[in-house]
């Protein structure tokens, strides 16, 4: 029997394989069925087709927060337009993602011909162009590059942990090529100067004796893959900590030293006091955004911060570079470790304990709903909040550790945690996908339910049901027309993508004794999607919510 030729595409797909995806994610069209095939016959990768390419797009991005590092294919032209918002959100909110766009054949290309998804003007790198400020690479693959290019780009998303881009064309995808014979980290640069770094810590360990030091923690120590490092160090010492919504569930939320989440000017007390008071404030990938500081409210003293960030480390001032924040982890740990005078900020109080505020049989408040869902959920579950009342909610109590959260407070795209909850439910199945949506986000990308049942999955999905934008309303037009959403029946909704009995759970609740009964229905059906409509009044929303839209206005 011949051996089958080893192709372009063969090549590309192990790559990505190699790079850490099982699966690939996208929506098939002309231009990239041929190399579609290599997906199918691999035994590395499998197909996970979508309801449509912005779907997709969330959906990888999501794969990427749980396996750092994800793969989607499109068409080109209209699909990849369709999928270019999603690759923002992941540029913006660093989420490493390939994306692989099928292109018309060269001698159609070569040939200026008009020809379907393009713009009929014979050219053919309009939507590379476009998509150059949301990726950290892109490359037009030909025969004479394939290799060497689609190495680089995968090796610079997995360094920069940002979107990166690849166009190819069926024919040259059918091309024959040589199997790899390296690795891809075969080439990974060291960037710590070590006299920088040696410079940092004798400066951190004269600047942090004898002060009070607290800690505050962020996104980009979980997108460097250095959750266990900090951990760690938090275990070894015994200063108080913090995280911003960002990097809500980095650390455990339920030790005496947890202070809270920070959030600006209205921050609870003793997290505000904790950040902001410290003598030594040690920042670790901390980005302020508007949404997570109440308007860039937040008071630091640069002066008394160590702030580490991906490449470099600022002290008091002074700025230490090239450093990478795993090395200067490692340094902060052995400074914090080696027996000078370190003090604990003392907090000023305890974080405050839940007290129901409802009766069991009473209406559902969103003071009440988030407190409820969390005392509910398994330690296990990975927890995506939509950028509306569900994430101001659930990131102002306390997740059990072990919990996973994610949320997009960046980009903030309407319905991106629908789609992005099924990308983290099959790139971790050992986790169960919650997902907190509200019913006007929910309808802009409601169709990937059907993959979801399609793909056997088992997420907790709680749909708040407020008749509308309710973040928007407490924005600006409390009761105007725009905000108003269509009436939709939520309980018919999923049966229509395809759920029954065998494989769903559908309820509605209206009272903290029907949400906690439906939650505790939800754990025992382990094996099915729980799809949970959540009836709330329409201008009810959570306390910190309240407070950063008086600021946002």
């Amino acid at each position: 029997m011949e051996n089958k030729t080893y192709t372009i595409a063969d090549y590309l797909f192990d790559r990505v394989a190699e790079a850490g995806a099982t699966e690939i994610f996208g929506v098939p069209g002309d231009y990239n069925l041929p190399f579609l095939d290599n997906i199918l016959d691999s035994d590395k990768l499998r197909w996970v087709g979508n309801t449509n390419e912005l779907n997709a797009g969330y959906a990888a991005d999501g794969y990427a927060r749980e396996r750092r590092f994800a793969a989607m294919v499109t068409t080109f032209g209209v699909g990849e337009l369709s999928a270019i918002n999603a690759t923002a959100g992941s540029f913006a909110e660093y989420a490493p993602v390939l994306h692989i766009v099928g292109a018309p054949n060269t001698k159609l290309q070569d040939g200026k011909y008009i020809i379907h998804h393009s713009l009929g003007d014979g050219m053919f790198n309009h939507f590379m162009k476009m998509v150059e400020p949301v990726s950290v690479a892109q490359a037009n693959i030909t025969p004479e590059n394939a290799a060497s290019e689609i190495d680089r780009v995968i090796r610079m998303i997995m360094k920069k942990q940002r979107p990166g881009y690849l166009l190819l064309s069926p024919d040259v995808a059918k091309m024959a090529i040589y199997p790899p014979t390296t690795r891809l980290t075969d080439f990974e640069e060291d960037i710590t100067s070590q006299v920088a770094l040696a410079d940092f810590k004798q400066t951190l360990s004269q600047f942090i004796e004898g002060k009070t030091t607290a800690l505050i923690a962020d996104l980009m120590v979980h997108r460097l893959g250095l959750q266990s490092q900090l951990k760690a160090l938090v275990a070894d010492t015994d200063i108080p900590y913090a995280t911003l919504t960002w990097g809500k569930t980095l650390l455990n939320e339920n030790n005496k030293r947890w202070a809270g989440v920070y959030v600006g000017n209205v921050s609870h007390p003793v997290v505000k006091d904790a950040v902001e008071n410290s003598e030594c404030l040690i920042k670790l990938g901390v980005a302020f955004t508007d949404t997570t500081s109440a308007g860039f409210s937040q008071r630091i003293d640069k002066e008394k911060a160590v702030d580490i960030q991906e490449e470099r480390v600022t002290l008091a001032g002074k700025t230490f570079a090239p450093i990478a924040m795993k090395d200067a982890l490692k340094a902060l740990h052995e400074v914090l470790v080696s027996g000078i005078n370190i003090v604990p900020k003392p907090l000023i109080g305890e974080v405050s304990e839940y007290q129901q505020e409802g009766g069991e049989d009473a209406a559902l408040l969103q003071q009440d709903i988030w407190h409820i869902i969390a005392e509910n959920l398994d330690s296990n579950s990975v927890i995506f909040a939509e950028q509306g009342t569900s994430y101001f909610g659930i990131t102002d109590v306390r997740l059990k550790e072990g919990t996973t959260f994610y949320g997009q407070p960046l980009w903030g795209s309407i319905g991106y945690t629908l789609p992005a909850s099924l990308g983290a439910g099959i790139a971790s199945p050992h986790k169960r996908a919650v997902l907190l949506i509200g019913d006007g986000s929910a309808l802009l990308t409601v169709q990937d339910l059907a993959v979801m049942i399609r793909e056997k999955l088992n997420p907790i999905i709680i749909l708040i049901n407020n008749d509308g934008y309710t973040v928007e309303r407490v924005i600006h037009g409390e009761t105007a027309l725009y905000n108003d959403i269509p009436k939709c029946d939520w309980q018919v909704m999923p049966r229509a993508f395809g759920a029954n009995e065998d494989n769903s759970l559908i309820v509605k609740v209206n009272t903290p004794a029907t949400l906690k009964s439906a939650l505790t229905a939800a754990r025992e059906a382990e094996d099915k999607m729980v799809f949970i409509e959540v009836m709330m009044d329409t201008l009810d929303v959570p306390p910190l919510l309240a407070e950063v839209a008086k600021i946002l206005k």
